[in-house]
């Protein structure tokens, strides 16, 4: 079979292309605001079902949202966040699903990954945040930062330290995602992309065969495309340093905290990953960022079903690396070269 080819586009919006040769499937296409971010569904079926399956999906993601959400008051994660530091609190099953994976990645990154970081998150006040916090207020929010501090025992969660809180940010939107795409595909979906942010994950065949093409857009050059070939894994995850910034006395800040010093990460421009689910990308994504270029590669190289691509500063130029996996069929294109549906 023609090997398909994959590309993920990066950072200020994901954008599906096709390959220019008529007859072409035109996908069913809906939006939907969503987790702090715009939902983009697209599925090759009648617009009918198509249309039911799309209520679906949003519902679920909203549900999720709902759920999981660090700032709604009513979510299950800010009952847990209010309650867990003085007692264990018991959790649904869903919210177990993400924690407990989350927790491990946080143990085998050394937390570069640490979804406990919500003290640091709430200080620092992304996307509004005009100044960097004082250098005692973030000592202060980083001692109650720590997975090592999160206990998980069968169905409940309890918190060791009095100022603990979560925030599932770099993971949440990545669990729905696959959710809904869990739910069309139950549903009958024959094939379809979802793309929320930076987490995109897409199934099936294309009706007309076509392959499936998105483009990684170059971090520091926008009129450039990174163009990747197919490598078997469906879901791709983007971080950036240029999602949400701000300048004060003459530094760039952005909200891709590192939880071990309670400021910006700065050994990467962008992470692309690519994994089997979009959360496991999620989470890829951010701890590779947090890690660096050089760590965070060879971090990835030792798991089984992950590839990563990492911008990052070098001797003030702009360098590239990535896994093994990845690094043949990485291209560099013109925008204009590449038509957009």
């Amino acid at each position: 079979m023609k090997a398909r080819i994959l590309l993920a586009m990066v950072g200020l919006g994901l954008v599906l292309f096709f390959l220019p040769r008529p007859p072409r499937a035109v996908p069913f296409e809906r939006a939907h605001f969503a987790m702090g971010t715009v939902v983009h569904l697209k599925l090759y079926e009648e617009e009918e079902a198509a249309s039911r399956l799309s209520r679906l999906a949003f519902a679920e993601i909203d549900r999720i949202d709902s759920t999981m959400s660090h700032f709604a008051e009513a979510s299950e994660l800010s009952r847990l966040n209010r309650l867990a530091a003085s007692e264990p609190v018991a959790c649904s099953a869903e919210l177990m699903r993400v924690l407990i994976p989350a927790r491990r990645f946080a143990g085998v990154t050394s937390g570069a990954f640490d979804i406990t970081i919500g003290a640091l998150t709430d200080l620092w006040n992304f996307p509004d945040a005009s100044r960097p916090p004082a250098v005692l207020a973030i000592a202060a929010a980083r001692a109650s930062v720590g997975y090592e501090k999160l206990q998980i025992r069968e169905q409940t969660v309890r918190f060791l330290h009095p100022d603990l809180s979560l925030d599932l940010g770099a993971v949440a939107k990545g669990y729905a995602v696959d959710r809904a795409t869990n739910l069309l595909i139950s549903e009958g979906a024959r094939s379809g992309l979802i793309i929320a942010g930076g987490d995109i994950r897409y199934w099936g065949e294309k009706p007309d065969g076509r392959e499936w093409r998105m483009g990684i857009q170059h971090p520091r050059a926008p009129d450039q495309l990174v163009e990747a070939e197919d490598i078997g894994l469906n879901a791709v995850a983007t971080s950036g340093d240029y999602e949400q910034t701000f300048e004060h006395g003459g530094t760039r800040y952005h909200h891709l905290l590192d939880p071990r010093t309670g400021y910006p990460a700065r050994g990467c421009v962008s992470v692309t990953a690519w994994a089997p689910t979009a959360m496991e990308a999620d989470i890829l994504s951010t701890a590779v960022f947090v890690l660096g270029p050089n760590r965070g590669v060879d971090w990835i190289e030792t798991l089984p079903r992950a590839e990563t691509l990492v911008f990052f500063v070098d001797q003030g130029e702009l360098r590239h690396r990535s896994s093994s996996g990845v690094a043949e069929r990485l291209h560099f294109a013109e925008k204009e070269n590449v038509k957009v549906e």
